[in-house]
């Protein structure tokens, strides 16, 4: 829908416009929780939507290894070198925000600068939402095939005891692969363990991250988090991640392509409307899964969907993981709260 008269305040209600940023953190950035991966830039510009991101496995050192003697006819045989691989898969977005003429005219501001100055904030929070979606989707595709080994529940209130038993989830890797280093939470969860004392805010490096850290991790908070249930039984599911637990990659497309302001003069009876559009290219994905792409919707006006929506990129049909339980750098913990949110 356009920006009509109706939706502004004339300036002598207000005499200039501010600018409000969104309550909606773009911390998943700021915690190193999402963090641009070389080798998926390279895939998401590469002429395919899906792609194949190969790794080498691992030497195994559960087998025992040969022991030298000096009987000319044994011969040792090797072991061999091998590979596998994940899918991962792109999703192209795009939004608009249009604007009558008039409204221009009359209020002599333009909200499209607004919105053209709030774009890269946008988007990142978008990235953030596919994160949190896709981590969803890995909760539900671990309790529905892998026995919910990455999941702890709390059993009521959430506390030191439920997060040591989600990070040994990982077993001994939990200190590997740079650690576990963050965990989101609600920020429902968050005051359970405000009110625990729980929760350090002493500086390091002369900073304090913004919601503390707990057991060394850094809190990041989100109620985009999902809630099972409803009411007092309700479970509020916090996320601990280590680095390189979801990659991530941006691209905007090129020229006009990813910023064009669209102008139609015959609108508003002649008056005319101005419409911003804005284009991303975004992977989102997270080590040692694959998506499958079964279900694939994209939004409710798509004919033919190419991108996984938040609904799909939440399925536990459409992952499958690849690698060991424990070299997976994620864990989750189901939790009660006193209070649940509003």
């Amino acid at each position: 829908m356009p920006t009509i008269l109706s939706d502004v305040i004339f300036r002598d209600e207000l005499r200039d416009y501010i600018t409000v940023n969104s309550v909606e953190r773009t911390a998943f950035f700021q915690s190193g929780i999402l963090t641009s991966n070389s080798d998926m830039t390279t895939l998401l510009a590469s002429p395919s939507n899906t792609f194949t991101i190969p790794w080498w496995v691992d030497l195994d050192a559960s087998i025992e290894s040969n022991y030298s003697n000096d009987v000319y006819t044994d011969i040792a045989v090797p072991l061999s070198v091998t590979s596998a691989s994940m899918q991962a898969r792109a999703a192209y977005l795009n939004e608009g925000w249009n604007c009558m003429n008039l409204v221009k005219n009359i209020t002599n501001q333009d909200p499209l600068e607004f919105v053209a100055g709030r774009l890269i904030s946008y988007w990142q929070r978008v990235a953030q939402r596919r994160t949190i979606a896709t981590a969803v989707g890995i909760y539900n595709d671990n309790i529905a095939s892998n026995g919910g080994d990455m999941v702890v529940d709390a059993g009521g209130i959430i506390g030191p005891a439920a997060v040591i038993r989600a990070k040994g989830t990982m077993g001994d890797y939990s200190g590997q692969l740079g650690g576990l280093s963050v965990i989101a939470m609600h920020s429902a969860v968050h005051t359970e363990l405000s009110i625990q004392n729980q929760i350090d805010f002493t500086p390091i490096a002369d900073q304090i991250p913004e919601f503390g850290r707990f057991q060394g991790m850094r809190v990041v908070l989100d109620d985009g988090l999902p809630v099972i249930g409803t009411g007092a039984s309700a479970k509020y599911l916090s996320i601990i991640f280590g680095p390189g637990a979801i990659g991530f990659a941006e691209e905007t497309p090129p020229g006009e392509d990813g910023l064009e302001y669209d102008r139609a003069p015959d609108r508003g009876n002649g008056g005319g409307t101005e419409t911003l559009w804005t284009r991303r290219n975004f992977v989102v994905h997270p080590l040692g899964f694959s998506f499958d792409s079964v279900t694939i919707t994209g939004t409710p006006t798509t004919t033919r969907p190419i991108s996984a929506n938040w609904a799909d990129l939440a399925l536990a049909t459409n992952w499958s993981r690849k690698f060991a339980r424990k070299q997976v750098p994620m864990a989750f913990i189901t939790s009660l709260v006193t209070a649940p949110a509003a």
